[in-house]
């Protein structure tokens, strides 16, 4: 009886202590903010200290759990300070989160999507978060990050929205085949083009096929680590040969329904306008402007012509989810009208993210997205069909609004309008309203993307994981030319109507184990992927004079734009240009990292690949490895308390860089009216890919409780068995062969340094410094190009490689001197200009820059915000095609100023003005011309990016907040010695940077961005 009495007293005591818990137990809410930023923190691990439950922060940073008050909540997040707090009687607890100042420490996303903590890597990798790209807003996402990372070259076309950018890690590598990095979007290779148009000469009438990278909308990404060498992206093989930019995108996380709204809008301006004489009139029949002295000075026609552009960029995101099922959503749009009248762009993008587990240890993840772009009047570099020229060259005192307003006339003997212009006789200089209005280039874009991953967690230690993504582009060119448009070139008008395709599927299976043994620890991973990708492309083109019989004339009315109205098609499939293309690259791979005591760390990976680009040949299959080795002193050495991180790194890898497809299997090119050509070169059944062989030494510390940062990167690459073409024997009847030979060198170091400041609870200050130096050199090219193989010409200026020699130099041609360096005149008073043979060329400099620096800093008072970004190139040179045109016409201020000077002295002769300038300068796009007199210092220093906000907190409540800030891009420069923007770009091919061809003028941008959070 006793027991029983003790017992009912027992379990009732036991009943009322656990009742009393579970009284005292309560919802604790609030929301987790970056002290920095001032701006909620997404996936904050919020966890009861000893326990195993928690939560994580949503969309807003808000978190909700149930606590006792005894329960101590612990807040931890990647790259920030934990927090403790003990929850007591509280029922709101918002937690500000300090940054440990430092990179190192936190989880990189490296190839093949594999996280791993930044401080075992054994090479350099950077991870950039999401407000690198989207506070500061590029039409192209990837422009954003110029200036903001050592090693990383982004130059964009002169092209406007919806342009291409060349991105570029350590140097030029490969001669004829590609030198960007691969773009990785959530661990899966992205399709960048769906056509590889691109401006490649001066000759003009070519277009920007645009890449992937504007297809990505900026408030989308969560974080982008930057693989700058060949070790980082050894995994990805062939196609990562030059680095990897490797893109996480936001997903949404267990919690309540968030929602985010971004609203970017800006105004542009020309940044730079060639200097004009508008003092001296027309000449040559309305052609140049060298005649009499105007009573009046004539208008800026440049500043008539452009407008103020402008750029809005929107965007909305969803998200929400429980711990079995979480989704996100988002819609972008972009529109934006450009400096140039009648350009327009526009694009939507509809992104979707769902996750859900269907068995206990299974995630699964689908993705689906859908992008459209619309260009109208793209700007394009070059001569023919870009009204620049007219803008640029139109005769001064001039009447430029009778022209804009009338720039067309009515023909009777062709029953249609055509150009009216002061020449209409010159294909290089049009009326820019007729070219805006009667030549308009149109592209329409459409891009599909699907994808899917299964994770299973075998045990804790081992995982598999499959992937698949298929993406689809479509795009449709048109570019019909009215009547008489270029000199009467298509007296009854020219249609052009493409449509390219592009397919890519692509699939791969990982295995992965993690485990740690004592002191020691081991990770693998292996697996099997493979790349399916096709293009295709249909052209109608079409042109002539009037049909009168068959073999007569080829159009039966003018500006008709169908195929009815033409009696044949003139499209042609060229030697170098196949309709339709099939590739499929399979590969196996495998990488392991051994680590003792979290500070020594060693790296082995290895690769094979077999490419069909490689059919025919030998081999279809190439090996490369890769080691490299991390060391933590201060994990086995106390360095004292100022020391809290010292680390050093080394590696070696081989990479494989692949080749165009069909060298070992030439094919037939099929011409007009059916008729079938044979290829010109010998086909290639000795190819081999190109192989990049990487070393790479580093240095990576904190100091000062993490303070201070600093990245120290020495590399150095040769890129070999280069894949180019030579002249071919006489006697095998074909005009050239191709060859594997050459040894590209680039080596250079990367610095980068890191300060951060907390003055008080209200104010603190970060400062990050980035410099690259890099010099390329040609160990070795082939016997059979003894003078050199010329990459790209430019109207007698020629980027030649040589042995011993850059990638990028150039040669020009010059004036011709005497014994003692005076120029030589011929009988009519004009300077001698050299021939454009190789052997007649000067050396004038290398087009690429050896330094490279940025130098960002952020300052937070309270709720305000200002941050800038000054970037600097040292070195290298540019080539304005633009200026020497100018003084062949007789507009710029140069002809103006000698004009009144009543002549011109060089090195101590006197020559006539326009014996000197017509000659030294160019009339049109294949003049003999004196190039050494346009080539310019590319050194400069800008205020890249500037943006001063304030955040309005708790504005619709708790936790929704509404930020804006004033921001600006491209304000202007510190130092410049060249007329032009330097950092120009006329397409993304190999040696088309650095030369100006009317190429449209970088923009300077001013604007708000509205953050809205709730």
């Amino acid at each position: 009886m006793q027991k029983r009495f003790s017992l009912s007293v027992v379990t009732f005591l036991v009943g009322m202590f656990l009742t009393s818990l579970y009284a005292q137990a309560q919802i604790v809410q609030g929301t987790v903010t970056d002290k920095e930023m001032n701006e909620p923190l997404i996936g904050v691990n919020v966890l009861i200290k000893g326990t195993t439950t928690g939560t994580v922060t949503d969309f807003s940073g808000n978190y909700s759990i149930e606590a006792s008050p005894d329960d101590i909540l612990v807040f931890s997040y990647v790259s920030m300070k934990s927090v403790e707090e003990t929850v007591g009687n509280r029922k709101i607890i918002n937690v500000v989160m300090e940054s440990d100042a430092q990179s190192l420490g936190e989880v990189v996303v490296t190839a093949m999507g594999i996280k791993r903590q930044s401080e075992t890597l054994t090479y350099s990798a950077q991870t950039v978060g999401g407000k690198d790209v989207n506070d500061v807003k590029s039409v192209n996402m990837i422009n954003a990050l110029q200036g903001k990372s050592a090693g990383l070259q982004i130059t964009p076309n002169s092209t406007g929205a919806g342009g291409s950018s060349k991105i570029l890690f350590r140097g030029n590598k490969s001669i004829s085949g590609s030198n960007q990095p691969l773009v990785v979007v959530d661990g899966v290779p992205l399709m960048m083009n769906i056509s590889s148009s691109q401006v490649s000469s001066n000759y003009g009438g070519e277009r920007d096929g645009g890449d992937a990278m504007s297809t990505i909308n900026p408030d989308d990404i969560a974080s982008i680590t930057l693989l700058k060498g060949a070790s980082a992206a050894a995994l990805y093989g062939a196609v990562a040969a030059n680095g990897a930019i490797m893109i996480t995108t936001k997903s949404a996380q267990s919690g309540k329904v968030s929602v985010n709204v971004s609203s970017n809008t800006t105004m542009e301006t020309p940044m730079l306008l060639p200097e004009f004489q508008n003092r001296y009139g027309m000449s040559d029949n309305g052609t140049y402007s060298w005649g009499d002295k105007l009573a009046t000075e004539a208008p800026n026609y440049a500043k008539e012509f452009y407008r103020v552009g402008f750029t809005t960029n929107n965007s909305i995101a969803l998200s929400g989810g429980n711990d079995k099922m979480q989704a996100y959503f988002s819609y972008a749009n972009v529109y934006s009208e450009g400096v140039t009248p009648s350009n327009n762009y526009r694009s939507h993008n509809l992104n979707s993210k769902v996750g859900f587990d269907p068995f206990k240890g299974v995630h699964v993840d689908f993705t689906a997205k859908f992008t459209n772009q619309y260009i109208k009047n793209q700007a394009a570099a070059g001569f023919l069909l870009n009204p620049l020229t007219g803008v640029y060259l139109f005769p001064r005192g001039e009447d430029w609004n009778y022209y804009k307003e009338n720039y067309e006339v009515y023909d009777p003997s062709r029953g249609c309008n055509v150009q009216n212009w002061t020449n209409t006789g010159l294909q290089q200089y049009s009326n820019p309203y007729w070219a805006l209005n009667r030549q308009t280039p149109i592209t329409d874009r459409n891009r599909y993307e699907f994808g899917g991953s299964v994770k299973w967690d075998i045990t804790d230690d081992l995982n598999i994981q499959g992937r698949m993504r298929y993406e689809r582009g479509e795009e449709h060119f048109v570019h019909n030319l009215y009547a008489s448009s270029i000199a009467n070139l298509y007296p009854m008008g020219r249609m052009r109507d493409n449509r390219y395709f592009s397919d890519q599927l692509y699939g791969d299976v990982l295995v992965s184990y993690s485990h740690t043994f004592n002191d020691f620890f081991v990770s693998a991973t292996a697996g099997s992927s493979f790349t399916k990708s096709k293009t295709s492309h249909v052209d109608l083109w079409a042109e002539g004079t009037q049909f009168v019989s068959p073999g007569s004339g080829n159009v039966y009315y003018p500006n008709i734009f169908t195929p009815n109205n033409y009696y044949t098609n003139m499209s042609v499939v060229g030697k170098d240009d196949h309709w339709n293309t099939e590739k499929r690259l399979n590969a196996v791979f495998a990488t392991a990292q051994f680590g003792y005591k979290d500070g020594l760390f060693i790296d082995l990976s290895a690769r094979n690949d077999w490419s069909s680009a490689l059919a025919f040949t030998e081999r279809c299959s190439f090996f490369y490895p890769s080691i490299g080795g991390s060391f933590l002193l201060d994990r086995f050495v106390d360095l004292g308390k100022n020391i809290d991180l010292f680390k050093f790194r080394a590696s070696y890898s081989i990479v494989g860089n692949d080749v165009p497809l069909y060298m070992s299997n030439l094919l037939y090119s099929l011409q007009s009216q059916g008729s079938v050509t044979p290829p010109d070169k010998a086909p290639f059944r000795t190819l081999k890919p190109e192989k990049t062989h990487s070393i790479e030494v580093g240095f990576d510390g904190t100091f000062f409780q993490n303070r201070l940062t600093i990245g120290l990167t020495y590399y150095k690459t040769n890129t070999k068995n280069q894949f180019f073409s030579v002249s071919a024997p006489y006697e095998s009847g074909l005009r050239s062969r191709y060859v594997n030979a050459g040894n590209v060198q680039n080596q250079g170091f990367e610095l980068s340094a890191g300060w951060y400041q907390q003055f008080n609870d209200n104010f603190s200050w970060s400062t990050n410094f980035n410099i690259s130096y890099n010099e390329n050199k040609i160990v070795e090219l082939v016997d059979d190009l003894p003078n050199g193989l010329t990459l790209t010409d430019f109207g007698g200026a020629k980027i030649i490689l040589k042995e011993g020699g850059s990638y990028g130099d150039l040669y020009v041609r010059h004036i011709m001197r005497d014994e003692n360096g005076k120029p030589l005149k011929n009988d009519y008073g004009q300077p001698i200009v050299s021939g454009d043979a190789t052997e007649d060329l000067i050396y004038a400099g290398n087009m690429n820059a050896k330094v490279n620096a940025g130098w960002t800093n952020t300052f937070h008072y309270k709720d305000f915000t200002l941050s800038f970004l000054i970037d600097a190139k040292f070195g290298g040179k540019v080539m304005s095609m633009t200026e020497a045109t100018l003084d062949g016409w007789g507009v710029s201020e140069r002809t103006g100023a000698a004009r009144d000077a009543g002549e011109i002295v060089v090195d101590g002769v006197s020559f006539d003005p326009k014996a000197w300038y017509t000659t030294t300068g160019a009339s049109n796009f294949n003049s003999p011309y004196a190039n050494e007199y346009y080539v310019y210092d590319a050194t400069n220093v800008r205020l890249r990016e500037l943006s001063f906000g304030y955040t309005f907190r708790n504005l619709f409540g708790v936790g929704k907040n509404l930020t804006a800030a004033i921001i600006g891009r491209n304000l202007f420069f510190f130092y410049k010695d060249a007329p032009m923007d330097p950092d120009i770009s006329a397409g993304t091919g190999n040696g088309i940077q650095g030369v100006d061809m009317f190429g449209l003028p970088t923009s300077r941008s001013f604007g708000l961005n509205l953050k809205l959070n709730f």
